[in-house]
This record gives structure tokens, C-alpha cells and sequence, in this order.
């Protein structure tokens, strides 16, 4: 019975709260105000030095010295460690005996070529003497025949000679190819540092035997001025495409919680890397190492600042979700298309009542000098003339296309500089949308407002142009409030 009675007063209580008339609904708002905001992309990475080296061994064999060990300052060429010589130095003086050996050969080969063109001047002179006598009729044929044959064994005598000259130089050469190899080898025994830096790791020990049989085994590790760090963060394919070169970095490494480094933007590799799925891209950022207090391998924590506009309206983002339900239709009114101006002009906005002037306003973003500023108008007239006459002939706007003619034109007029802020301020204006507002009026009613959206932190959104002005009241909840 006592279980019953609980059941029915249950069940009373949901129908009675479930019938209950709404008292009232209580509207939310957020004042529409001027100021910053930032968007940032945040990732992690490693730290490393710019440039590391890892050094190695081309020779195998037994580390007889080992100079220098971890955090140790190197200079370039300074040497750092020496492998036992002993092999090498018999190899240079083989080697030097084989050349002896050659350059002998060639000595003989000389003074060989001398003899026989010394037995060739005799037989043209016999030769001469016996074709004067036989002319006469003193000599026989015979003895012309053989004194030409003398002439010709001696002729053939010096062309071997020379060839025995040529093959015993060029068997020097190898000689001298093989004595250089070797005293090369020896030289490599001796390792220095290809850089100056400092030794951030050493992989060997005296008395260690090294083989580089197959591939040189790294004997130390030189970080190269620790000073300026490098950190290779991994940006999600989602957020790849609000990085660009030059945008500032704010990070921090769990060994400094409290202290707050920078850097910026040096790369964005194409390379993708896909892991479970995910594709991300290497993003480099460059940054300086006060006190050398960063070391390689720390993890640092990073916002990239892929936007930031200061003074400037910012409409809360809850605003932009909300969206009035049929309970409050007699207490909203939509935009009246035809009366509405906009109102978010000015240097805030971004807007005005008429068309924009895209000079002006890259003169105020770019500083860009008279002679620029004229410049960049006449490549505008001339891009929106050739797109309007397109138009009037029946042809097709393409947007692109105008877009394309307009950053060649200005990129013979911009400085390097003013040319990368000007395609950044390009893509962020590219990136705009459009969004509804609703404003709470100073009678109640819930007003509809058309606006443009520019960049977006985790509370605001930037109101590029559109119905909007400062200190309007934009709805962000609409809760309905029972007895």
C-alpha cells in the first residue's frame, strides 16, 4: 500500500510540473564590443638545434683516442678523436714502394726508347750510304735490301719503346692514385669536427673497435649554436591551412612552465605524415635560446598566432549560435533587406555604406608610399576594367582569374615584405562568411542583423562589416522561466 501511495504521488507531481505554464522567457545577451582577437593553432614539437651533425667513421678499427666528450665546445677541424694508424701507415708505404717500383719502370722504359733511337740514326745512315752506292752500281741489291730491312727493325724497335714509355707512365699514375688513397685513409684516421658546435652526444669510448663495412658508424653527435633552436611541430591537416611563413609562436617547455618563449614560422613542409589515419604536416618554427636554456629533445607547447586583429567588434560566439524557437515568434523581427545599412564600417569593421576603396585600405595595412599607392590603383583599374568589359561582352566573371591578374600587378609594385603581408591579408579576407545576429532592442524585440565574420578565438568572433555596432546587445540564450 505504501509503495502504491508513492507511485501516485509520483506520478501526480510529473503531471502536475509537466502542465505548468511557462511564466515568462528570459533572454541572454552579450554586448557587442571592440577589441582583440586571436586565433591560434596549437601543437606540439620537438626541440633541436638548426643544424646537427651527426660525425662518423669511413675506416674501420680501433678508436686509439677519444678527445672531446659530452657538452664539450668544438671548433671546426678541431680533431676529436684518432683511430689506431698502424694498418693505414704500412698501406702508404706499400704504396710508396709501388710507385718507386713504377717510376723505375719508366726510367728503363727512357733510357730503353734513347738506345734504340740511337741503333735507328745508325741504320738510316747505313741505309743512306748503301742506296748511294748500290745508285753507283758499287753495292748489290742485296745489300740495299738489307740494310732497308735494318732501317725498318729499327723504326718498329722505337715505336715499341714509346708504347713500353706510355704503358709504363700511366701504370705510375695508377700508382699515384693508389699512394693518394692511402694517405687519404691515413688522414681519415684522424676525425675532427665538420662544424663548430657543441657535443651533445658520444657514442664511443678508447679502445672501441669501429666497422664501417657496411654504412659509417656515428661516433658523436654536434649541435651547431644552441643559441637559435629549431622545433618541428606536427599541425593537423584541419588546421594546416591557416599556417603561413612568418606568423608568430608563443610556447613554453615543461622544464620552464612559467616562462613564455617565441618564435615564428620558418617552413610548412609538404610532406604528409599519416599515423592511425591522421595526417598532419611538419610545421618548422625558428626561435632564440636566451641562457641556452632550451636543449634538444624538449617538448615545447605552442600556439601558432594564425590571426590576430586588435580593435576591432567582436560578437560572442554563443551569439552566432542562437537561433530564436517558435516561442518567441511574436517577439522577433526579421531584417528588413530594403532599410537595412550597414553599420560596422569604419576602420573597426572593415565596411562602410559604399563600396570599399581596396587602395586605401592597402595603404593603411601595407604603408605603402604615394608612388605605390598609385600604382596599386592602376593595376586595380586596369584588372576590374578588363573583368567589366568581359561582362558587358557576354563572357563569364571569373573571380580567381581577376584575383591572379590583380597579385601580378602588385607583385612588380610591393616590396618583398609588403608582398607576403598582402597574401596573408588576402587569404584571411577570403576566408570571410557571413553569419545572423540576433540583437535585443531597447523594447524587447529580438532583431535580426546580417554580418560578415572574420577570424575567431574560443569567445569571439571578429564582425568584419554589417548591421552591427558597438555596444548592441547580441542574444546568446533564450530560456523559458516556470512558476
Amino acid at each position: 500500500m505504501v509503495g502504491i501511495a508513492v507511485l501516485a504521488f509520483a506520478g501526480w507531481w510529473l503531471l502536475g510540473r509537466s502542465g505548468a505554464s511557462p511564466q515568462g522567457v528570459q533572454i541572454e545577451t552579450s554586448a557587442v564590443t571592440t577589441g582583440e582577437v586571436r586565433r591560434i593553432v596549437a601543437a606540439s614539437g620537438a626541440v633541436r638545434a638548426l643544424v646537427t651533425v651527426e660525425v662518423g667513421s669511413q675506416l674501420s678499427g680501433q678508436l686509439a683516442e677519444v678527445l672531446v666528450d659530452y657538452n664539450d665546445e668544438v671548433e671546426e677541424g678541431q680533431v676529436i678523436a684518432r683511430l689506431d694508424p698502424q694498418t693505414y701507415e704500412t698501406r702508404v708505404r706499400e704504396a710508396e714502394a709501388s710507385r718507386a717500383t713504377a717510376l723505375a719502370s719508366l726510367t728503363l722504359q727512357r733510357a730503353t726508347l734513347t738506345r734504340v733511337r740511337a741503333n735507328t740514326r745508325t741504320a738510316q745512315l747505313d741505309f743512306d750510304r748503301t742506296q748511294t752506292l748500290s745508285e753507283r752500281g758499287n753495292a748489290s741489291a742485296a745489300a740495299l735490301d738489307n740494310a732497308r730491312a735494318a732501317l725498318d727493325a729499327a723504326l718498329a724497335d722505337v715505336s715499341v719503346a714509346q708504347a713500353q714509355i706510355a704503358n709504363a707512365e700511366a701504370v705510375l699514375a695508377q700508382r699515384d692514385a693508389t699512394l693518394e688513397g692511402a694517405r687519404i685513409d691515413l688522414e681519415r684516421t684522424t676525425i675532427r669536427s665538420p662544424i663548430n658546435g657543441i657535443v651533445v652526444d658520444r657514442a664511443v669510448d678508447e679502445g672501441q673497435t669501429v666497422a664501417a663495412s657496411l654504412s659509417a658508424p656515428i661516433l658523436f653527435t654536434i649541435a651547431q649554436d644552441l643559441s637559435q633552436v629549431q622545433i618541428d611541430a606536427q599541425v593537423d591537416e584541419a588546421d594546416i591551412g591557416q599556417i603561413a611563413e612568418g606568423q608568430p609562436v608563443n610556447f613554453t617547455v615543461d622544464a620552464y612552465p612559467d616562462m613564455q618563449l617565441s618564435g615564428v614560422v620558418d617552413q610548412i613542409r609538404l610532406s604528409p605524415i599519416a599515423l592511425n589515419n591522421v595526417v598532419t604536416y611538419t610545421v618548422v618554427i625558428t626561435a632564440s635560446n636566451p641562457g641556452q636554456r632550451l636543449l634538444p629533445g624538449m617538448t615545447a607547447n605552442m600556439d601558432i598566432v594564425t590571426g590576430e586583429r586588435e580593435d576591432v567588434l567582436r560578437v560572442s560566439n554563443a551569439a552566432l549560435r542562437f537561433r530564436p524557437s517558435p516561442a518567441l515568434e511574436d517577439r522577433t523581427r526579421p531584417i528588413d533587406t530594403e532599410a537595412a545599412s550597414p553599420r560596422a564600417g569604419g576602420p573597426r569593421g572593415g565596411g562602410g555604406g559604399g563600396r570599399p576603396n581596396p587602395v586605401a585600405r592597402l595603404t593603411e595595412q601595407l604603408d605603402l608610399t604615394p608612388d605605390q599607392a598609385e600604382s596599386a590603383g592602376n593595376v586595380f583599374r586596369s584588372a576590374f576594367g578588363r573583368a567589366q568589359g568581359a561582362a558587358q561582352a557576354g563572357g563569364s566573371f571569373d573571380r580567381d582569374a581577376l584575383q591572379a591578374e590583380i597579385d601580378r600587378g602588385l607583385q612588380a609594385v610591393l616590396t618583398p615584405e609588403q608582398m607576403q603581408r598582402y597574401r596573408i591579408l588576402a587569404r584571411e579576407a577570403a576566408n570571410t562568411r557571413s553569419a545572423t545576429v540576433w540583437v535585443q532592442e531597447a523594447d524587447g524585440m529580438l532583431v535580426e542583423r546580417r554580418v560578415r565574420l572574420g577570424i575567431s578565438d574560443n569567445q569571439n568572433t571578429e564582425a568584419v562589416s554589417g548591421d552591427l555596432a558597438e555596444g548592441d546587445m547580441a542574444v546568446t540564450r533564450a530560456r523559458e522561466v516556470r512558476e
